[in-house]
């Protein structure tokens, strides 16, 4: 077909050779390039179909096109006046057409498209090319189908989409700056959404409650099934009423539960026995046969100490990197735990790691309500069940397969010294002409300082019960002056050797941060909140005032004879709230330098038991 260009060239020439007296024929000639009338106007006819016409203009194409069937063959001016007809209506069709495309470049080329992929923007680059084009050639015959592509990408990309439950579970900050976002994606049956490419996920930040949501670049994204390592902390209840039948059941269940983790692609789970105290000995490990050998060793004996352990639990498994979370089962009520369950769910809300929680037992607990409230504050599940047997193990599979099919978005933060800002993120996902997003708000600064204070104080805990500083060696500021008596490498190195040598054992029990202030891009301030559970051996004699009462009331409770020289073993529960000043090395790795406030200034101390050792 010839282009609408060429045949506006044609009709000037027509013009001028009209102008200088030629026959209808030439004229008629040289506008149909030598083609007989009825083989042009059938051409042009055909061409112009072709176009998106409006009414009018189909009309008039189908009124010259019905007149051109009747005139006969040697009708010269007839021919010429319908063709002229023809070319007007063609010229009227391309100016109408140009105005429309330059129309649909100046709307849609720089339209934000905030939700485009980088396939999505070269399309669209791809479209505006091809509508120059057509300007360009004259020639519009596709103009209707690329404007309708480029409006419905124009509109699947520059606002979000619904059709997708998309839920965000999870933050992991333990290689800060980089994060590990954990989401999972479901369609509107409930269905789990498989197969997502990166190229279909958003994400975004801003200040909580001010500003725009800003994009940030994506690193990668996968899914954790058979990719990725989900590690999990196990909380075990052996206390005395799981003793018989209930214990050996529930071992059962934690060694078959064992057989679906996927320990070949790097996931780990951590024992943590609990009764009247708390086993804080296990590791996270991918070695099956010593996770069984250490669930087939359990005995029961003791109390309830559920809430304790839950935090510890929590805070435990919230320095590992990857995705997390707890799995516990219980059969009976909170009993001798330090914290309530209001201190758990303030806990739990500030890592969201899901807890999963399993009673069983009596159809009914008074304490199930606060279990429940628990596991919705950590965005996990709490279920009851008569027995232990198969639905216990078949909720904590189904469990392990909902998390292995979390997404996994890694990006790195738009601005990494931002330690105290609470922040809005957003991501979106768009599959196809359907998509769904999720907002959760965060403080990164304080969740990745809240990571190094825990690994700081773990390191602190084992280093102190061994009598040996070694653990906290790579977590302390080296390069500070030996008799700095501020310093944490002399304090620490004091305590864990010989300062405290009367304490039997130290626990900590919770921990958080209260603030953070920096003070300038190496250095910051640290204000925190510790709770330690600590054992230790005092000469009767020592006790002065209050602490002697305590003492006394608690001797006599457990009705023992104690002389002067009398060795009590002591156990207290210990508040303190120390501020260090953290110091960034060359390295990029924050280390903890000095103390800011001593932590005894605050400290608070409660004994809550006491026996003579001997």
């Amino acid at each position: 077909m010839k282009k609408i260009g060429i045949i506006l060239a044609i009709i000037a020439l027509s013009f001028s050779i009209a102008a200088c007296g030629l026959s209808e024929k030439s004229d008629l000639k040289k506008i149909t390039d030598g083609k007989s009338f009825t083989e042009w106007e059938m051409d042009m006819v055909e061409q112009l179909q072709a176009y998106d016409l409006n009414k009018d203009e189909r009309k008039i194409l189908e009124k010259i096109d019905e007149d051109s069937e009747d005139v006969k063959d040697n009708d010269y001016k007839h021919q010429l006046y319908l063709a002229k007809k023809l070319i007007k209506l063609s010229e009227d069709i391309d100016s109408r057409f140009e105005e429309s495309a330059n129309e649909l470049l100046e709307e849609l080329s720089d339209v934000s498209v905030p939700y485009a992929s980088e396939e999505d923007k070269n399309q669209l680059l791809e479209y505006s090319k091809e509508v120059k084009e057509m300007i360009s050639d004259h020639d519009f015959s596709n103009l209707k189908e690329v404007s309708e592509s480029w409006y419905e990408l124009v509109k699947n990309t520059s606002s979000q989409l619904t059709g997708l439950n998309v839920n965000i579970v999870q933050f992991d900050y333990t290689n800060y700056p980089t994060v590990r976002m954990y989401v999972y994606v479901k369609d509107n049956s409930g269905n789990v959404v498989t197969n997502l490419s990166p190229n279909m996920f958003f994400v975004s930040e801003k200040k909580v409650s001010s500003g725009d949501f800003q994009s940030v670049t994506i690193k990668n994204i996968s899914m954790l099934d058979e990719k990725e390592a989900l590690n999990i902390n196990m909380v075990a209840d052996t206390s005395s009423s799981m003793e018989g039948e209930r214990l050996s059941s529930a071992k059962n269940v934690m060694s078959t539960f064992l057989n679906t983790v996927q320990f070949n692609v790097g996931d780990k789970v951590k024992l943590t026995e609990f009764n009247s105290y708390i086993d804080k000995t296990g590791v996270f490990t991918s070695d099956k046969n010593a996770l069984n050998q250490k669930i087939f060793s359990y005995f029961a004996s003791g109390q309830t100490k559920l809430y304790d352990t839950l935090i510890y639990a929590v805070q435990d498994v919230s320095g590992i990197p990857g995705a997390k979370c707890v799995l516990a089962f219980t059969d009976g009520d909170d009993v001798g735990s330090y914290n309530s369950v209001y201190d758990v769910i303030n806990v739990v809300s500030a890592y969201k790691i899901p807890v999963y929680i399993v009673r069983i037992g009596d159809s009914y607990s008074a304490n199930d309500a606060d279990l429940i409230s628990i596991t919705n504050a950590s965005g996990g599940e709490f279920k009851y069940f008569s027995s232990f047997g198969m639905d216990m193990g078949n909720f904590y599979s189904s469990i392990y397969k909902g998390m292995k099919q979390y997404y996994e978005v890694e990006y790195e933060l738009p601005d990494s010294t931002n330690y105290t800002d609470m922040r809005d993120i957003e991501v979106y996902v768009k599959n196809g002409d359907i998509g769904g997003s999720s907002t959760m708000e965060t403080n990164s600064g304080n969740d990745y300082f809240s990571n190094l204070l825990g690994s700081f104080l773990r390191s602190y805990i084992v280093d102190m019960n061994n009598h040996n500083y070694s653990q906290m060696a790579d977590k302390v500021d080296e390069n500070v002056d030996p008799s700095d008596t501020t310093s944490i490498k002399y304090q620490m190195s004091l305590q864990v050797t010989n300062g405290f040598a009367n304490v039997v054992s130290e626990s900590l029990m919770s921990y958080s941060v209260s603030s953070i202030t920096v003070v300038d891009e190496n250095t910051i301030k640290l204000a925190t909140n510790e709770d330690y559970d600590v054992i230790l051996d005092r000469k009767y004699s020592s006790f002065t005032g209050d602490k002697l009462n305590q003492v006394n009331n608690l001797l006599y409770r457990n009705s023992w004879n104690v002389g002067a020289d009398s060795q009590i073993r002591i156990w207290e529960r210990v508040n303190q709230k120390p501020e260090y000043v953290l110091k960034k090395g060359s390295d990029g790795v924050w280390r903890f330098s000095q103390y800011s406030v001593d932590p005894g200034t605050n400290a608070t101390i409660s004994i809550y038991d006491a026996m003579i050792a001997y």
